[in-house]
């Protein structure tokens, strides 16, 4: 068994196509198959189903899949701790992060990392969370920082924060005069700008909405959280805001909610992923400035 071999063997498990798996190995179709047809030769069982132009796993693949992650996991990680810390792939990191995580935590962070890294190489995508977390399983980046809660198997999960949703309003509302805001009228106010269905805030305010039975009435939907609150701030409506985002901010008045609502943060890889000295790094950075 070779280790080209578990790595062709996982990225068809992981795209469910031969075809996608050799674009993402950088190699030709005919050698993802051949190489899958020796493997299946030497274990003496079956793989794979062909369907059409797909191709399912059996259980035997699944387990061998599960297995080659942390296989490779840890043949990376032995290479990056015999080279050191100088190493190209040591300092290298990519990442994507929920728009409010990378406006807020992850500049701070970044900052400090680069600081002591002056050779990093550092990738931040902003994504939403359903959107993030697919980049995390396809392995395209090392980790992502997105709302929680993450219900996934594959999934290792870590939080980073806990704070209040509040309410952002134009400075005279009549919420920002009575200093609360009741969760049921806000759900229900035509005036309230939503955020993009797939993003972590609008799942919460999606299960807020069907836990009071009440229809959402708003009629604007955008997927920038600032461009959000830059209408607030206009008086063009009133938006649902973690607390992070309108820290320090003079152009909206920050309301809590009756009752409150709370939303965690967190960090997410892929299990058994291998994460670089410089990724590890940020992280720590990233749950300081958390904290």
């Amino acid at each position: 068994m070779e280790i080209h071999q578990l790595r062709y063997l996982r990225a068809v498990v992981r795209t469910g196509s031969v075809t996608a798996a050799a674009a993402a190995e950088h190699v030709a179709q005919p050698s993802i198959s051949k190489q899958l047809r020796l493997l299946e030769r030497e274990l003496g069982t079956q793989l794979f189903h062909r369907v059409g132009r797909r191709v399912v796993p059996t259980p035997a693949a699944l387990h061998l899949a599960d297995s080659a992650d942390r296989i490779l996991a840890e043949l990376a990680a032995a290479a990056a701790a015999v080279a050191g810390p100088s190493a190209a792939a040591a300092a290298q990191v990519r990442l994507c992060a929920t728009e409010t995580a990378a406006d807020q935590l992850v500049p701070a962070a970044l900052a400090r990392l680069i600081r002591d890294w002056p050779h990093a190489r550092v990738s931040v995508e902003m994504l939403g969370t359903d959107d993030a977390l697919a980049r995390v399983l396809a392995d395209d980046v090392d980790f992502a920082i997105v709302v929680l809660p993450v219900n996934d198997s594959r999934l290792e999960v870590h939080e980073l924060l806990e704070e209040d949703v509040l309410l952002a309003v134009p400075p005279r509302h009549r919420w920002a005069r009575k200093g609360r805001a009741p969760m049921r009228e806000v759900l229900a106010d035509s005036s309230l700008l939503l955020s993009m269905p797939g993003h972590g805030l609008r799942a919460q305010v999606d299960a807020a909405a069907a836990e009071l039975d009440v229809e959402l009435a708003g009629r604007v939907e955008m997927r920038s959280q600032q461009a959000l609150l830059s209408l607030v701030a206009r008086s063009g409506g009133i938006a649902l805001a973690p607390r992070i985002s309108v820290r320090g901010r003079e152009d909206v008045a920050a309301v809590p909610l009756d009752p409150p609502l709370r939303r965690q943060l967190g960090w997410v890889r892929r299990r058994g992923r291998h994460l670089s000295p410089v990724a590890r790094a940020l992280i720590e950075e990233l749950a300081a400035n958390a904290r």
